[in-house]
């Protein structure tokens, strides 16, 4: 059975920004819009990018460095879009902004919120500073570049650090010890930004500066520089958005834990397969499950390619792990469906969360556990993340609640279709509107085999 995915949303969002900094014109092939990526293109055309659809080929032509300022700051996107477009909007130090909702409850509260995330990403100059109200101009100094417990500058920063200093013709460099969603670095390479992206070791130092180290007693550990310098111009090139991470991580899942046909091969076309963003793959091959990539592309400055995921074989059964921070990294956004596939695996897995996001994913973990404790399962919420002691059977398990989360509510609708329920996840609207169509395609690969070409998507 083959399957398409939707587009990669985070990578259809970097591609777009690239088509407006371009001079010239960018073509996406196999087009697609990705949920959500309209609405940012929109936002996108404020700043002066011009898109049009041709078939299944979306052609953008940028403005280049030279783009122009919104009169309204657009702030009711995610929050990697939105420090995205108050990046592009960061250039200009003299423009005033203001953030302004309805003077109640709710209006207050969510100009509080816009205002955190922008002062947790920004320096600015405030010039009113009311409950409902924030009228500022950016300030043209940069906040410090902070690295978190794992030694990575948190992906989101990254990606406004460069694109700050790409967009006001500057040089940047840093060292992190492994790195999280390195879309956009790579991105910019294909697209002939001058950027050294390489790994720092034993190699990169002189004999002097390896004898201080040892006689220091530091330990020499790789690390991964990047470096940009002024840009004066970007030109256009075609690009291809290869289908999303996460998708493909909840057919995996299904394949892996559901009663699957006999024969039934379930194969993903063209899946990002990016190290940094697809770790929860990773994850699911070291628990047992047999996933392969059968054909790998290196195009477009990164990594896709068509997936086989094939069912368990009889009597066998995914291996309790335990899971560190760097591989939790970049497996954030598949978290939950690590965690169901957890309580199908023989032992104990631990998802460790990093110290920087424990707190704010305590009251998801809380909920996530909530529901997974409905099959019969232990899971045990800690600081730090979960820990779960998998079943051999589970044969109930009802009234799951995906809550506010897509991801959540996703991977809770693969257990449940796993379980064979009729009823569908609470709040499953969500799933629908961030994966269109995800969950009736799912559906199909636990049907009898069925002829040749049925199936297909």
């Amino acid at each position: 059975m083959e399957f398409a995915l939707n587009p990669d949303r985070e990578r259809m969002d970097l591609t777009l920004l690239m088509g407006l900094l371009v001079n010239g014109r960018t073509v996406l092939d196999d087009f697609a819009w990705a949920s959500g990526s309209e609405r940012f293109a929109q936002a996108l055309a404020e700043f002066g990018l011009r898109y049009e659809l041709h078939g299944h080929q979306l052609v953008l032509d940028g403005r280049g460095f030279q783009y122009a300022l919104p009169s309204m700051l657009p702030y009711d996107f995610p929050e990697q879009e939105n420090v995205l477009l108050w990046t592009l909007a960061s250039k200009d130090s003299e423009q005033v902004y203001t953030l302004a909702a309805e003077p109640d409850r709710d209006g207050i509260e969510k100009i509080v919120a816009v205002k955190a995330m922008l002062l947790k990403y920004f320096k600015v100059n405030v010039e009113t500073d009311a409950p409902a109200k924030f009228v500022f101009r950016f300030a043209p100094e940069e906040p410090a570049l902070k690295k978190d417990s794992l030694g990575n500058v948190p992906f989101i920063m990254r990606n406004r650090v460069l694109l700050r200093t790409l967009v006001r013709g500057e040089y940047v460099s840093f060292e992190e010890r492994s790195l999280v969603h390195d879309q956009w670095t790579k991105m910019l390479m294909y697209f002939g930004v001058p950027l050294r992206y390489e790994g720092r070791g034993m190699e990169q130092l002189s004999e002097f500066e390896r004898r201080l180290m040892m006689a220091q007693g530091k330990k020499i550990e790789r690390t991964q520089m990047t470096e940009l310098a002024e840009t004066r111009v970007i030109t256009g090139r075609d690009y291809y958005v290869p289908g999303d991470t996460t998708e493909a991580t909840a057919f995996a899942l299904l394949t892996t834990i559901g009663k699957v046909p006999k024969g039934n091969v379930v194969k993903l076309l063209n899946v990002d397969l990016n190290s940094t963003r697809a770790g929860a793959l990773t994850c699911f091959k070291r628990m047992g499950a047999n996933i392969e990539t059968v054909t790998r592309r290196e195009k477009f400055g990164d990594v896709y390619g068509d997936v086989e995921i094939y069912p368990m074989e009889a009597g066998k059964r995914l291996q309790g792990r335990r899971f560190g921070e760097d591989a939790i990294a970049t497996s954030l956004s598949d978290y939950a469906f690590l965690a169901v596939a957890a309580c199908f695996a023989e032992g104990e897995t631990i998802l460790r969360i990093p110290k920087e996001i424990r707190s704010e994913m305590r009251v998801s973990n809380d909920f996530l556990a909530e529901n997974l404790r409905k099959t019969g399962v232990e899971v045990g919420v800690y600081d730090d993340g979960l820990v779960i002691r998998g079943m051999e059977t589970i044969v109930n398990g009802s009234d799951f609640d995906g809550g506010d989360s897509p991801e959540a509510g996703l991977a809770l609708s693969v257990l449940s279709i796993a379980l064979e329920n009729d009823e569908p996840v609470k709040n499953v609207d969500a799933v629908e509107a961030m994966f269109p169509g995800v969950v009736e395609k799912l559906k199909q690969v636990l049907v009898a085999e069925a002829p040749a070409n049925e199936g297909k998507e």
